[in-house]
């Protein structure tokens, strides 16, 4: 063979065997895709993602998954948010051919987040995918207000091209980004204002591999996304510069980016904060994780209950199954919104099951959930006349039962109202059942020597009161005797003054020459 042919085979053996790929819009995902991402372990992140060049050979087979979670591309019509985004837009008769325009793919960016203090659920971006780009449009989002659950969307002003097609060594291009959410109609003050570039440059080629196996030809992109963030809330503006580069290699094989690691620059000098590669399912432990908000609830009398909603933030799991510590029903939802009955704390618990192992793995993670009640609607107090107990509690549904404390708090028979007249001289108390919520009061004494002069004019004063000893009657009326009696009606002095009898509550008899009064009286 001469030294010239051999040249010549040597370039086209070159050219077909180790040349570089070109991946196509055609390549990528479309819905109805599912596809398996792991993420790797802080470990991974010591790893050099930055080496770039042509017939590269990237070796991260040395990643050790620590989560998995499936990467689902829908049918945006389906998605949940296609009314919401025609009505906004005014688009009332030509909705379905509008949003086909301009969305046919969507994808699940989080179970749910918080933002200012604020949940979210269900947050799904919404893309369109042609020939020459992949861009996303608008995200979706569910926001939990009061406890009620109200959808919403924010639709970008100049789209995020994350990708333009077809992609092939030494592309280079950059696009504008510009995002506002406007959380004002809602009743929340808060404003999220995004402008940006998002710049992406082919800059490899080569052979990769993973934990999933060997790639022999991929490209690598480089996309770095320069943002300045203003939140605007009722403090002012908070305005954030922030820059994140993300390495991401494609396999015209595969529908997305078979392995992505992404981070920020600071001080220069980029930092990866994450790790993730296409992979098959694995058997990994699964751990409960959630984030309610509040964590502390006020009881609301309007509502009669306290809302919170829960976050998932668990990882590895099939199932689900939340117990929120008040004897109701389990939830199997993702991100529940709870109301509670009563006050008091109630342990709530996530309990999350990964069944791809044999034997199954299960995984709970508790958080102390107290409810408060500042308004005292759950009020046990009992106010005392002298004819009447009356318990003080007046929430809508509640039911009540008299006890006698000097026969082991047994109920009374028939005293089942709010208002209570005892029959005889005794110590009592009322026990009160709201939203199946059961509570006693304390035991209050009551003699019925206070109701043989109830109905006479309560025209005397009586103080201090309360008072360390010394009584002060004072009237348009002539005084003719003074007795003291104690909760069992037993008459203890005959003139007006407590010294040296212990704290408590007294009954004070006043004989008048208009006629006879009782006056409670509290010693301390």
């Amino acid at each position: 063979m001469k030294k010239s042919t051999f040249i010549l085979f040597i370039f086209i053996f070159n050219q077909i065997g180790f040349s570089q790929t070109t991946y196509t819009s055609t390549n990528f995902a479309n819905a109805g895709d599912q596809l398996m991402v792991s993420t790797s372990t802080p470990a991974g992140l010591t790893l050099d993602y930055v080496q770039t060049g042509t017939n590269i050979n990237w070796d991260y087979s040395a990643l050790i998954p620590v989560s998995q979670e499936p990467l689902i591309w829908q049918n945006p019509n389906t998605a949940g948010y296609k009314n919401i985004w025609c009505l906004l837009n005014g688009y009332l008769f030509n909705c379905n051919s509008q949003f086909n325009n301009n969305f046919n793919l969507a994808t699940k960016l989080t179970n749910g987040l918080q933002f200012q203090g604020l949940g979210f659920t269900n947050v799904i971006d919404h893309l369109n995918k042609t020939t020459g780009q992949l861009a996303n449009k608008m995200i979706g989002a569910q926001i939990t207000l009061n406890g009620t659950t109200i959808p919403f969307v924010a639709s970008y002003q100049s789209p995020d091209v994350l990708y333009q097609f077809p992609m092939n060594y030494n592309d280079s291009y950059s696009n504008p980004i510009a995002l506002n959410v406007n959380l004002n109609s809602f009743g929340i003050p808060i404003q999220l204002g995004i402008n940006g570039t998002r710049s992406n440059v082919v800059e490899g080629w080569g052979t990769l591999t993973t934990p999933f196996g060997t790639y022999n030809n991929v490209l690598k992109i480089k996309s770095t996304l320069v943002q300045q963030i203003t939140i605007t809330t009722q403090a002012g503006p908070q305005v954030v510069d922030q820059t994140t580069v993300s390495y991401e290699w494609f396999d015209p094989a595969y529908k997305i980016a078979v392995l992505q690691a992404t981070g920020t620059i600071v001080a220069n000098q980029w930092v990866p904060n994450s790790v993730t590669y296409f992979d098959i399912q694995r058997c990994l432990q699964p751990t409960a994780l959630f984030v309610p908000a509040p964590i502390t609830a006020d009881f609301n009398p309007t509502t009669n209950n306290a809302s919170i909603s829960f976050f998932n933030s668990s990882i590895n799991y099939d199932t689900l199954s939340w117990n929120f510590g008040d004897g109701s029903p389990t939830s199997s939802q993702e991100n529940p919104v709870h109301n509670f009955s009563c006050p008091g704390t109630n342990q709530v618990t996530l309990t999350v099951t990964n069944l791809f192992c044999n034997p199954d793995q299960v995984d709970t993670f508790t958080i102390p959930i107290v409810i408060t009640d500042s308004q005292n609607a759950f009020t046990t107090n009992v106010t005392v006349t002298a004819s009447t107990l009356t318990a003080d509690r007046t929430l809508a549904g509640t039911t009540y039962q008299w006890l006698d404390c000097d026969n082991n708090n047994a109920p009374i028979n028939g005293a089942t109202s709010q208002v209570f007249t005892p029959t005889q001289d005794g110590n009592y108390a009322v026990q009160l059942t709201t939203n199946g919520c059961i509570n006693v009061s304390d035991c209050y004494p009551f003699s019925t020597l206070m109701t043989s002069y109830f109905n006479w004019e309560n025209e005397i004063k009586v103080y201090p009161n309360p008072t360390n000893g010394q009584i002060v009657i004072n009237g348009q009326v002539d005084v003719q005797s003074v007795e003291i009696y104690n909760v069992l009606g037993e008459l203890i002095n005959n003139k007006a003054d407590l010294s040296g009898f212990s704290s408590g509550l007294y009954f004070l008899k006043i004989k008048t020459s208009q006629g006879t009064t009782i006056k409670k009286i509290i010693k301390e």
